[in-house]
C-alpha cells in the first residue's frame, strides 16, 4: 500500500510531476546492456577475461599512435587542473596582500614621481602573484594527480569502481599531504582525507547513479572526445596541406609526371639525362676542334701565300 501511494506521487502523471521530483521509482536511469554507449564500449574493449595486473599493464601502455589510455588521460586533466585553480588562488591571495603590504608600508615614502610608484606597486604584484601561483599550483596538483592516481589505480585494478576507491585515496593522500608532520600528522591527515574521500565519492557515485552513467563510461567517452579531437585535427591539417601547393611536388609532377616512380626508373631517367648532358659537351669539343682546323688551315693558307709573295 505505502510503495503503490509513493509510486503515485512520483511517476510522471501521478499527483506530483516527475519535474519536481527527479529520482523517480523507474528503471530509466538503469545501466543496460543494450544501450548505446555500453555497445561501444563492448566493441572496442578487448574483453573482460584480464586480470588486474594486466589491466594495470593497459592502462600504463602507449597505443600505436602515441596516445596514452583513457585513465591516463583523465589523471593527466585532474592534475593540470589542480595546478591552474592552485596557480589563480594563490596568485590571487598572495597578489592582494602584496598590495596591501606595500600601501601600508609605503604611505610616507616620498617618490619622485607616481609613475615610480605604480611600477614599483606592480613589480611587487606580479612577483608575489608568481611566488602564490608557483607554491599553491604545484602543491594543489600534486594532491589532485595522487587522489585521482591512486583511486584510477585501484579501480582499474578491481575492474570496477565503487567507494572503496575513493576512501583508500583520500586516506593515502591525506596521510602523504602530513608527512612532515610524523606519525601523528600522517594518521590525523588519513582520518582526514578518508571522510573527504568518502564524501566526494558518495557525491560523485550518486550524481552518476542518478544521471544513469559509470565512471568507466565517463572515462570512455572522454577519451573518445579527445580522440575525435586529435582527428579533426589531423583531417583539417591533411585538407589544408592538399590546398596548398608545394614547390618541389609540382617540379617533380612536371618531370616525372603523377604516376608512382620505382627507384629503376628514375634511375634510367637520370642516365638518360646524363648521357644527353655528355653528348651536349662531345659536340662541342668536336665543333671547337673542328673550329681549330679551319683556322690552321686558313693560317697555313695566309701563310703560304705570303711566301709566294715574297718569291715574286
Amino acid at each position: 500500500m505505502l510503495r503503490s501511494t509513493v509510486y503515485r506521487f512520483c511517476v510522471p502523471g501521478g499527483f506530483v510531476s516527475a519535474g519536481l521530483l527527479p529520482f523517480t521509482l523507474n528503471d530509466h536511469d538503469q545501466v543496460k546492456i543494450d544501450t548505446k554507449t555500453v555497445q561501444s564500449m563492448y566493441e572496442e574493449a578487448p574483453g573482460d577475461k584480464q586480470t588486474g595486473m594486466e589491466r594495470l599493464q593497459m592502462m600504463f601502455t602507449i597505443d600505436e599512435f602515441g596516445r596514452v589510455s583513457s585513465e591516463l588521460n583523465s589523471i593527466y586533466q585532474a592534475g593540470f587542473l589542480g595546478f591552474l585553480f592552485g596557480a589563480c588562488y594563490g596568485g590571487f591571495v598572495n597578489s592582494r596582500v602584496a598590495y596591501m603590504n606595500f600601501l601600508e608600508r609605503n604611505q610616507a615614502t616620498a617618490f619622485q614621481s607616481s609613475f615610480e610608484a605604480k611600477k614599483k606597486l606592480q613589480d611587487q604584484v606580479t612577483l608575489n602573484f608568481a611566488k602564490g601561483a608557483f607554491r599553491w599550483g604545484w602543491r594543489l596538483a600534486l594532491f589532485t594527480t595522487s587522489y585521482v592516481g591512486i583511486q584510477t589505480v585501484v579501480s582499474v585494478y578491481r575492474g570496477k569502481s565503487s567507494l572503496y576507491e575513493y576512501l583508500a585515496a583520500g586516506g593515502v593522500t591525506g596521510a602523504m599531504y602530513k608527512f612532515s608532520m610524523g606519525l601523528r600528522g600522517m594518521a590525523s591527515g588519513g582520518l582526514v582525507g578518508l571522510a573527504l574521500g568518502g564524501l566526494a565519492g558518495g557525491l560523485s557515485l550518486g550524481i552518476m547513479r542518478a544521471t544513469g552513467t559509470t565512471m568507466e563510461e565517463v572515462r570512455f567517452w572522454q577519451y573518445k572526445w579527445h580522440t575525435n579531437r586529435e582527428q579533426a585535427i589531423r583531417d583539417s591539417m591533411k585538407k589544408q596541406t592538399d590546398a596548398e601547393e608545394e614547390p618541389l611536388l609540382t617540379h617533380h609532377h612536371n618531370k616525372f609526371g603523377t604516376a608512382n616512380l620505382d627507384l629503376d626508373a628514375i634511375e634510367a631517367e637520370k642516365r638518360k639525362i646524363q648521357l644527353a648532358v655528355e653528348r651536349e659537351t662531345l659536340m662541342k669539343k668536336l665543333e671547337q676542334e673542328e673550329q681549330a682546323e679551319v683556322a690552321a688551315a686558313a693560317a697555313a693558307a695566309a701563310a703560304a701565300a705570303a711566301a709566294a709573295a715574297v718569291k715574286k
